[in-house]
């Protein structure tokens, strides 16, 4: 349900319309509802925090952008969360650096990158919090150039943008090999549809053509100008 309120508050501020006083309000009181006591937000109010929802929450209080719309965020049971969402290092060779999307849930790029937005967008982007990321985001870039959801996965759109979003919130200081990414989304186009697919020898649909579409702005800000020529050595 905090999807809900985020894609419809963006989609209003995307088009200029003012948020009156009353939606405003009643999209903090709901949204405040769905916030756990030990931080982070559920589906729904009474449900257990998920790092997705918990995106979609302070995105869409964000966007509404009043003081009572951001003094409602507990910033500092939301950093007690995302910590306790991360998976130590030392604990697993492979998966160690990510964050799983809920506790007891699934570790995977997704949940890496919405905890690092999070974190962003609230100031408490802690060392403890970026700690050995970038080898896990690394480890998720697959042969092909795209990035898979967890390592050994298959390159994926929408895993994708979360691992080039991430590599650009961590001051580019992973090891993730743009260039390569780069072309893998490029060669995702249709030569007829002019969409994107999201995975090698797949169909071209909207959803992926957004996820992939919305790469290359992340790319244009690392990488310098480059002439078409290079896309094809």
């Amino acid at each position: 349900r905090p999807w809900l309120c985020y894609w419809e508050l963006h989609s209003l501020n995307l088009l200029g319309q003012e948020l009156d006083a009353k939606l405003q309000h009643d999209a903090v009181q709901f949204l405040s509802r769905c916030q756990h006591p030990t931080g982070g937000f559920g589906g729904g109010p009474g449900q257990i925090p998920h790092l997705a929802s918990t995106y979609a929450a302070v995105c869409a209080l964000i966007t509404v952008g009043t003081d009572a719309a951001l003094a409602s965020i507990n910033r500092e049971a939301m950093h007690a969360f995302l910590l306790r969402m991360k998976v130590p290092a030392e604990s697993d060779a492979v998966l160690g650096g990510g964050f799983r999307m809920h506790a007891t849930g699934e570790v995977d790029i997704r949940g890496t990158f919405t905890a690092l937005a999070v974190a962003e967008m609230l100031g408490i982007k802690t060392d403890d919090v970026v700690a050995d990321v970038a080898p896990f985001l690394e480890r998720c870039q697959t042969y092909e150039g795209g990035v898979g959801g967890e390592p050994g996965t298959e390159a994926h759109g929408g895993y994708t943008f979360c691992g080039m979003a991430t590599h650009i919130l961590l001051n580019q200081k992973s090891k993730l090999d743009v260039r390569k990414l780069l072309r893998w989304a490029v060669l995702r186009q249709g030569a007829a549809e002019g969409g994107f697919n999201g995975r090698t020898n797949k169909l071209v649909d909207g959803c992926y053509s957004f996820w992939q579409g919305g790469v290359f702005p992340l790319i244009s800000m690392v990488l310098p100008p480059l002439e078409v020529a290079s896309l094809r050595a």
